[in-house]
Order: C-alpha cells, then sequence, then structure tokens
C-alpha cells in the first residue's frame, strides 16, 4: 500500500480536511504515551483535532516499552470493546509500534510470532505522528514484538500506517539523552540499510538522504539543539525508515536486542554499543567473508561511499576510533552493566537481522565483536570513575 505523508510545521492543518473527507471517524482509538503525552505538547495538539472531528477517543497507554504479547493482548481487547473505527499513534517508537501491532492483528489472525497470518476483516485506518526522532517506524511495514524476553519483527505489508504525519516540535523537548538514542538509532539504520544485503537503488537513495540529513546534525541536536537542526533530524528519521522499510536492518541492531532485553539498555544506546566494531568489520570484507547472494565489489563501492559521506578513511582501526568519539560526542557510554554476560548476548542475537549483514559473521567474528566492547566498556567505565 502507498503511504501518505503530511511534513513539517502545516501537517496538522493538511490532515485535518483530509481525515475529515476520507476517514470522518465517529471514534477513534488512540495509542498514546504517558507523560510524554502532555509534555511534547501533543496533547494540546490532539485535543484540538478531536473537537473539531467531534469523535469519541478511547485511549490506551498502560503498556511497557518496547511492546510485549501480554500488551498487545490488552490493547486488542480494548479496541474490540470500543468498537473504534480509526486508530491514531502518538508517541515514540514502541507506542507506534504496538498501534501497528493492534491494528494489525484486530483484522488478521495468527501466531504473532509466525509468519503466517489469516485476514479475517478489513483493516481499519492508522495514523502515526511520532514524538521522537530516531525509530522511523511510522514509515516501515514491521513492528517489533518481545515475548519471553526474546525479540521478534512481525512484517506484513498490512503492518504500514495509512498515514504518517512529521510534525518536528513534538519534538523540540526531548532530552539531551532521548535525543541522542533516537538520533543515532536513525543514523545507524540509514547506514545499515546503505550495507545491507537487500538494499536497491531506491533503498539506497533514501539511505543517503538519512545520512546526509543525520550525521553532521546529530551531534549539534544533541549538544547545541535549536529547532532547524531538531527538523532535520525528524526528516532524516523518516528517510532512515524509508530505507529500511525496503532492505531491513543489519548486525548492528541484530546485537543491540538482548542488550534492551536483558540489561534494560535504551534501543538507540544499545545498537551505539556494538555500531563501531562492527562498522570496522565490515570494512574487511573480502571474496573469502562475504555474504553469498552479494558482490564483494558492489559491497566495496558502498562501503568507499559511505567512507566518503561520513569523512573517514576506509582503514579500520580509524574507523572504530571515529565512530567511538562520535558516540561519546553524543553523551552515550560504552560502559557494561555489571551483570553483563557475553553468553546472554550471544544466546539471543536476532538471526533474521544478522543475516542481512554483507559480511558473514561467524561464531569467532561475534565474539571478536563482544570482546572489542568489553575492551572499550573498560576503558570508559575507568573515565567514569577518575
Amino acid at each position: 500500500m502507498k503511504q501518505q505523508l503530511f511534513s513539517g510545521k502545516s501537517s496538522f492543518e493538511a490532515l485535518l480536511p483530509v481525515v475529515q473527507r476520507h476517514y470522518a471517524p465517529k471514534h477513534v482509538f488512540l495509542v498514546r504515551g504517558k507523560r510524554s503525552y502532555e509534555l511534547c505538547g501533543a496533547k494540546a495538539f490532539m485535543d484540538s483535532l478531536f473537537a473539531k472531528l467531534r469523535c469519541e477517543v478511547t485511549e490506551f497507554f498502560d503498556f511497557e516499552e518496547n511492546p510485549k504479547i501480554e500488551d498487545l493482548e490488552r490493547g486488542l481487547a480494548l479496541l474490540t470493546r470500543s468498537s473504534a473505527s480509526f486508530v491514531i499513534a502518538v508517541g515514540g517508537g514502541s507506542v507506534i509500534d504496538m498501534a501497528k501491532l493492534i491494528r494489525f492483528f484486530h483484522s488478521f489472525s495468527g501466531e504473532p510470532t509466525s509468519d503466517h497470518f489469516i485476514k479475517e476483516r478489513e483493516s481499519i485506518p492508522l495514523i502515526a505522528i511520532p514524538t521522537t526522532s530516531g525509530t522511523g517506524c511510522e514509515a516501515t511495514h514491521f513492528a517489533v514484538l518481545y515475548k519471553n524476553k526474546r525479540k521478534y519483527s512481525v512484517a506484513h505489508r498490512n503492518i504500514l500506517p495509512d498515514i504518517a504525519v512529521i510534525y518536528p516540535p513534538f519534538t523540540y523537548r526531548n532530552s539531551k539523552y532521548l535525543t541522542a538514542c533516537a538520533g543515532f538509532d536513525a543514523l545507524s539504520q540509514g547506514i545499515e540499510s546503505y550495507w545491507s544485503i537487500h538494499a536497491t537503488e531506491e533503498s539506497i537513495g533514501y539511505s543517503e538522504q538519512a545520512i546526509r540529513l543525520l550525521w553532521s546534525n546529530l551531534p549539534v541536536a544533541v549538544n547545541s539543539p535549536h529547532d532547524a537542526v531538531r527538523d532535520k533530524i525528524s526528516e532524516g528519521a523518516y528517510w532512515a525508515g524509508k530505507a529500511i522499510n525496503i532492505s531491513k536492518t543489519t548486525a548492528p541492531h541484530a546485537l543491540s536486542y538482548p542488550f534492551t532485553s536483558y540489561y534494560n539498555i535504551p534501543h538507540g544506546h544499545a545498537v551505539a554499543l556494538t555500531f563501531p566494531f562492527v562498522t570496522g568489520f565490515n570494512f574487511g570484507i573480502s571474496e573469502d567473508n562475504v555474504h553469498r547472494s552479494t558482490a564483494v565489489s558492489d559491497v566495496r563501492k558502498r562501503l568507499d561511499r559511505l567512507a566518503d559521506m561520513l569523512g573517514m578513511p576506509d582503514r579500520e582501526e580509524e574507523i572504530v576510533l571515529i565512530l567511538c568519539n562520535y558516540i561519546r560526542e553524543l553523551g552515550l557510554s560504552f560502559a557494561l552493566p555489571e551483570e553483563y554476560s557475553r553468553r546472554v548476548v550471544l544466546d539471543n542475537v536476532n538471526l533474521q537481522r544478522i543475516d542481512n549483514n554483507p559480511r558473514i559473521f561467524t561464531p569467532h567474528a561475534l565474539n571478536l565483536i563482544l570482546e572489542r566492547l568489553e575492551q572499550r566498556s573498560s576503558f570508559d567505565s575507568h573515565r567514569i570513575g577518575e
């Protein structure tokens, strides 16, 4: 399906007549954040929108970050009882993913952790309005779901929201840490999409737009934020979402999920932990270690182009150092929690995502990446304790 996009500070003015003319909802099911919904200014905007639509509203916000199957089941039951004909999601990645899953399983039956679904009824419309700049989930046809601490990606073309609204002012009050986590997630998505074995000419175009908007502007948005740079981060995050909607993510995301599930490290920060070491690893690609579906020459060209865009040499150790320093500039530490276990991470790597990586990951390579992270963590911990 083709998604409608409303972007910029006039997006709500353009959205209202479309909703009134094409949907005219009498009852809206609103999936939203908790305190963030009011703090970011979304509540005032949405209250005004609902008043103009003259619709009844049922709200769902009592669920954890990183959507769990139990939360999905409660949300589905509430939507069914409400008889709402329209779903709106306002929040960060977890909120939008939850809304996508609720809307999808309201119309499709099947085990959420499987890949076989049966359509039972027509899907009701869904509008996604992000209040952070990072996940890009407003532009993707998949959603993250956790079951027994294991991450699953539920994918189907009917999961893509009908409408995405990118209204940057909702991100203006995001904290430094949230800006860094969400923004780095978006940057990593753009870069991972660029080297993914599933990259296409279209996804590469989206990736380049995302990388150019995010790489130089993210440190500014974190450390010296102003409205114009926040606007660029919001736009970059959307294009990163468009890119991974085609190519999907790769090894940094595959390795990130256990850090979130078992150690409660926010997703974007978890992605940052291994990103420099995976990037350096990928620059060492050769005929002996390339993914079977990929030509080394093609990947090499993309990696060289990526190095040019980021203003980096194509030498592994220098790349790792530059990226570690970049992440530190965002205020994200590599220090690992005391209860960290390499075995826990290795046992819970997402195999779907790691198989999208252009360079093959052997067990030895995975251990090497985590070993390098642990060395960096020791260095960061020492600095913190000084």
